[in-house]
């Protein structure tokens, strides 16, 4: 095989490679978060805002 070759199918593998590997690791660390987040806060409920008056 030459370096070229080589160099070629190295490109090639790493542009397939890198971007899987991204998105597997923002897919595990955006549950991983979700879980953290989870536990610290629980299921809270929202604050609820008061309604608009109705004055004119």
């Amino acid at each position: 095989m030459s370096p070229e070759e080589f160099f070629m199918y190295l490109i090639i593998a790493l542009v397939v490679t890198i971007p899987i590997s991204a998105r597997m690791y923002r897919y595990l660390t955006r549950n991983r978060v979700k879980r953290m987040l989870h536990e610290q806060f629980g299921r809270q409920e929202e604050p609820k805002t008061p309604a608009p008056s109705d004055r004119r």
